[in-house]
């Protein structure tokens, strides 16, 4: 729990700071990259902390993670000092859309973070390999960070998305396993905002509640497999349904359960 707060709390946090610059380099949409500001913060914080860690300017550790905050809040108040009277007056002018955005983000962050309570092994496709990075990255002094299949050597193969998590873990001294799973849990929390803001920006005239649909499309009603393998394996449909369907190993009836 204390956990799932810090990192929201941190992840807000690089949004919030990083917005100045979102504002700047996204003029021509209406929701001004407020709701991708997170997005934009973590990805810009985690490649100068990436950056610096592989220079040898700086260490995989906290302090090393603070810094390139430190540096990514810097490099948007230079942007913030020159346009803050427009900042403010967008915010004031939107503070409905802005609150939504929060409420949004908080509520997909605490509703995922509550399903990967119940399910948070790492097990299945490249789960295992996943978590492996991001215990390899949680033990390498520096960048590029050690193969967790073949010491001596540096892992080859992209690994930039786990570094973000191994990041905000590090800050915190959370665990690999728990930083996997709120890895997920912000991926799928950045989805849901990203969503809202591209189709708030697309809405002509703009519609809160018409953004709020794409967030469901994108992330929620998008792949119906998962509730279709649930009612294959209860028996809940006709077996001509599945035959209809054409699903692959959701054809033929789902094996007898053992009592």
């Amino acid at each position: 729990m204390i956990s799932a707060l810090l990192w929201y709390l941190t992840i807000s946090i690089a949004g919030w700071l990083t917005f100045p610059l979102a504002f700047r380099l996204l003029p021509a949409l209406k929701g001004r990259g407020y709701a991708l500001s997170r997005t934009l913060g973590l990805l810009l914080w985690a490649y100068i902390f990436w950056l610096a860690s592989s220079l040898h300017f700086a260490h995989n550790d906290a302090g090393g993670a603070l810094t390139a905050l430190g540096l990514t809040a810097s490099i948007s108040a230079a942007i913030a000092y020159r346009h803050m009277r427009r900042i403010f007056n967008w915010l004031k002018a939107n503070k409905t859309y802005v609150v939504t955005t929060e409420v949004l983000f908080l509520t997909a962050f605490a509703a995922w973070a509550f399903v990967r309570g119940f399910i948070p092994a790492a097990v299945g496709t490249e789960k295992p390999m996943e978590l492996a990075f991001i215990n390899a990255i949680l033990r390498s002094p520096t960048f590029p960070p050690h193969d967790p299949w073949l010491s001596g050597y540096a892992i080859s193969y992209y690994y930039f998305g786990y570094v973000m998590v191994g990041m905000v873990a590090r800050l915190w001294g959370i665990a690999g396993t728990v930083a996997f799973n709120l890895g997920l849990v912000t991926a799928f929390s950045l989805t849901i905002a990203g969503a809202f803001e591209i189709a708030y920006d697309l809405l002509n005239p703009k519609s809160i509640l018409g953004a709020l649909l794409a967030p469901i499309f994108v992330a929620l009603t998008s792949n119906w497999e998962g509730l279709l393998e649930v009612l294959h394996s209860r028996g809940l449909l006709p077996r001509s349904f599945w035959q209809w369907l054409g699903i692959k190993d959701l054809v033929n009836p789902p094996p007898p359960t053992l009592s």
